[in-house]
């Protein structure tokens, strides 16, 4: 009841409602899935989508049959995945969630709370207070630990997990023309960060243990992606620092 009545209130006084989009990248992860789709709380959402990049496997089948917006990926690359879809939408916010297992479904309630407070970007972090990561080895964590350091100095809030998918963010900072600019190669999360850095915006994290990988395999090359971000990274410097649009 009351919540009707907020909602009413809004509506007559002219308050918009803020608006989030819950965004499932697929590639062959049925497993993932069936495991984690029935445990989404959909009232949290005013979109979910999934963004598929050819499956083979009846991942696209089991979410049409689920009720989920199935959209077939324009380009390869789960960063033009992501890219893409946001300038499709018209929510305010989007989250990533990774269907593989490696995010948790019960963390979804807290993250979109926090968004709703109005930060502009929300971090899932595997590694604030007593959150851990099953998935990471030993080059991985080095990464992620690397790249968080070297975001920190770009930045006037305090980074633990620079490189996480589980996250959600204002969509304008996709749709600004800037990021398009940056964004070259599989470097769309950090790039985020990044950009709440250059532009002053609001960004806070949240602690959340990172499970197994549950179906599927992992689709990303380490080196490769490493490189193409830590050249973003040092664009961004030269950028924050020099004033150069490279």
């Amino acid at each position: 009841m009351l919540d009707a009545a907020i909602a009413g209130l809004s509506h007559t006084v002219g308050i918009k409602k803020t608006t989030i989009a819950l965004l499932l990248p697929t590639l062959n992860e049925l497993q993932g899935l069936q495991a984690t789709v029935p445990g989404i709380d959909r009232s949290l959402f005013d979109e979910i989508v999934v963004i598929d990049g050819g499956s083979r496997d009846g991942t696209v089948e089991y979410a049409m049959e689920m009720g989920l917006t199935v959209v077939s990926q324009i380009r390869p690359g789960l960063h033009y995945a992501i890219y893409d879809i946001c300038h499709a939408l018209t929510t305010d916010y989007v989250v990533e969630f990774s269907p593989d297992g490696n995010c948790k479904v019960d963390q979804l309630p807290e993250l979109i709370a926090k968004l709703r407070e109005g930060y502009d970007q929300v971090v899932v972090s595997r590694y604030l207070h007593h959150a851990v990561s099953e998935d990471d080895h030993a080059v991985s964590a080095f990464g992620n630990w690397l790249f968080t350091r070297l975001m920190r100095p770009l930045a006037n809030f305090q980074i633990t997990d620079a490189l996480n998918i589980y996250r959600g963010y204002r969509r304008e900072i996709i749709l600004d023309p800037d990021f398009g600019h940056y964004l070259q190669g599989p470097c769309l999360e950090p790039l985020v960060t990044g950009m709440c850095a250059v532009r002053g915006l609001s960004v806070t994290e949240i602690p959340g243990d990172e499970p197994m990988r549950i179906g599927g395999v992992t689709k990303r090359s380490i080196i490769y992606n490493g490189s193409l971000c830590l050249l973003m990274v040092v664009r961004l410097y030269l950028r924050k620092f020099l004033g150069l649009r490279l």
